[in-house]
């Protein structure tokens, strides 16, 4: 403050700033070495590049650390020298004011003498009461300078899987759990020096500051402890996710740890990839099935839904996805931007599908075990996400990496994953018709819900199938890439109801032949599409005579039973099998076209299994 003798300096607001510097400084020195001994206990079988970049962080956070204490530390001295300078230039200001009152009162009595003795009293004053110094203490300005470093914490591998990493998570936890109480103490050291500091420049202009970077390197060698706290615990995250006793990928830590996508992985999500180009971004990767566990779901989520990553990766990154789903559906739904989609499900249909999913799956596990050999007894979930504002999905019952005869099976208008249950166990019949035709053959049978279906009043436009006929498109292709070669013997893909307009698009759309397509109670084929028009060997037509939600379905667009070049083939009694009774592809009561016992579903497994209806 600004006191008597005309200087700005407060010495209170000066003590208190260096009483608060030492007593941090302090505990800054003093917390080093349990910090170090939590560090080295995490160390423990903690192996691989990340253990290296944990170590080395752990260095510069302990180094810099002594240097930010020896900058508060020696921010203190300063303040010692110039609370003594600001005592010497008022003890200074206080002499020469005393003395001018001398001067003055000299000056009154020199006149009161008289002329003769003035030169005397001049010379004897001036003898025995010099002037003191008018030269003004200079204060020694002030540097309050500190820089933190920051901290590696990326293998800087690309995303290539060539290193690896392990760790013993519940270490890493506890190191995260006591640096971050930590840090929670020393954040509220910076509050009270950031004040303290405040208080010191408001109350002591008389003191110039050359440097005060001492305040923002604080911050932010406190945000790079906040940040190896948190980074190391998304590292103890993904190893609890991955399993126990397991290594995974740098590349893959470099997305759980740090949060970002290394190079590889942006190769993998470009949104202008192809399922190619995917296939071959995900070879260089090598990601092992603990790895895909470690993921965040951000990265997960995006994995589950693309073209040309092979079905058993998208299955754990599907399941993961679902699971997160049913534990938080409000996240999830989150994630997948519905709330802000226009015409999006809503929260609690959300919920609503996403169990009924869950329940199709489970069936689908169960179902799985019942396959014909060769046929693996799996089941697979490859792709669970959201188009246009519905909840779409994929579940495939056999290998879909290895089956030799692959179906991808599309549903109707009004379809949503509230239907998986009976599209898997439509799939499971299926697949035992057609192993029963070709018991050599290995079969996956995919229930695509993978575009949101029309209402009822969307059906005579074709929006609907343009859009899901592309994403069909890239789904058929994506299996061929994803098999590095391998691809399936036989691709034959089934439409019911709108779902063969879904399938015609697709069909006009591939880069690899699909070998037949099957329309059963097709809505029909505009008018500019002929079978020439497809990239497929051959296509298929039935409709059953009593179904006549078909025929109303069809304004607009052309029977397929009716163009040249299409084979048809009855829906109706035959002998040992029976009449589909209505509209519906899997009913639980009467008779679908997939039910078991239907002629449309046993003509249907002759195209998969051999190519024709027998």
């Amino acid at each position: 403050m600004w006191g008597t003798m005309g200087i700005e300096f407060d010495e209170v607001a000066a003590a208190r700033l260096a009483a608060c510097l030492t007593e941090v400084a302090l505990r800054l020195r003093a917390s080093g070495a349990g910090r170090r001994a939590r560090a080295e206990t995490a160390l423990q079988d903690f192996h691989g590049a990340y253990a290296r970049l944990f170590a080395a962080a752990c260095t510069v956070e302990s180094e810099d650390r002594g240097r930010l204490t020896r900058a508060l530390e020696d921010l203190t001295v300063q303040l010692h020298v110039v609370t003594r300078q600001a005592d010497e230039e008022r003890r200074r200001l206080e002499a020469h004011t005393a003395w001018q009152h001398r001067e003055r009162e000299r000056d009154h009595a020199l006149v009161a003498v008289g002329a003769p003795l003035g030169p005397a009293l001049d010379w004897a004053s001036a003898a025995w009461d010099p002037e003191p110094s008018d030269a003004p203490v200079l204060p020694t300005p002030v540097s309050a300078a500190f820089r933190a470093r920051s901290r590696q914490r990326s293998s800087g591998g690309g995303g290539s899987t060539a290193g690896r990493s392990g760790a013993d998570p519940r270490r890493l936890r506890q190191f995260s759990g006591s640096a971050g109480a930590q840090d929670a103490a020393t954040e509220q050291d910076l509050h009270r020096v950031r004040n303290a500091w405040a208080g010191f420049t408001d109350r002591c202009g008389w003191v110039p500051v050359d440097e005060a970077t001492l305040l923002a390197g604080f911050g932010d060698y406190l945000a790079e402890n906040v940040e190896d706290t948190a980074w190391v615990g998304r590292i103890a995250s993904a190893f609890t996710a991955a399993g126990s006793g397991v290594s995974l990928a740098d590349g893959v830590l470099d997305v759980a740890g740090a949060s970002t996508l290394p190079a590889g992985l942006q190769r993998l999500f470009d949104p202008a990839a192809t399922s190619a180009e995917v296939a071959a971004a995900w070879s260089v990767l090598g990601l092992s099935e603990h790895d895909l566990r470690a993921l965040p779901l951000t990265t997960t989520l995006q994995i589950a839904n693309l073209d040309g990553v092979p079905a058993a990766a998208r299955d754990i990154a599907s399941r993961a996805v679902l699971q997160a789903a049913l534990g938080n559906p409000e996240r999830v739904y989150r994630m997948l931007g519905l709330p802000y989609t226009y015409g999006a499900v809503t929260v609690d249909e959300f919920r609503q599908q996403v169990a009924a999913l869950w329940k199709g799956v489970r069936r689908a596990d169960r179902l799985a075990q019942g396959l014909d050999a060769p046929t693996a007894a799996v089941a697979q979930v490859v792709g669970f996400g959201a188009s246009d504002g519905a909840l779409v999905a994929a579940v495939s019952l056999g290998d879909l990496d290895t089956a030799s005869n692959v179906t991808v099976n599309v549903p109707g208008a009004t379809t949503t994953l509230d239907s998986t249950d009976g599209q898997v166990r439509a799939a499971k019949d299926l697949a035992h018709a057609a192993a029963r035709l070709a018991p050599a053959s290995s079969f996956a049978v995919v229930s695509w819900i993978g575009y949101r279906a029309p209402e009822l009043v969307e059906v005579p436009a074709q929006r609907r199938a343009i859009v899901g006929g592309a994403a069909l498109a890239s789904f058929l292709d994506g299996v061929h890439d994803s098999r590095d070669g391998n691809a399936p013997g036989r691709l034959t893909v089934l439409g019911h109801s709108y779902g063969s307009a879904v399938a015609v698009e697709a069909a006009a759309q591939t880069r690899y032949r699909i070998d037949a397509v099957v329309t059963y109670g097709s809505v029909g084929f505009t008018d500019d599409t002929r079978p020439e028009h497809l990239n497929v060997g051959a296509v298929f037509a039935t409709e059953g005579d009593r179904d006549h939600t078909a025929r109303l379905g069809r304004i607009g667009r052309t029977d397929p039973r009716d163009l040249p070049g299409v084979h048809v083939f009855s829906a109706e009694a035959g002998p040992g099998t029976e009449a589909v009774t209505g509209h519906d592809m899997y009913p639980s009561t009467g008779v679908g076209y997939l039910s078991p016992d239907a002629t449309a579903q046993r003509h249907i497994a002759e195209i998969i299994a051999t190519g024709r209806p027998g």
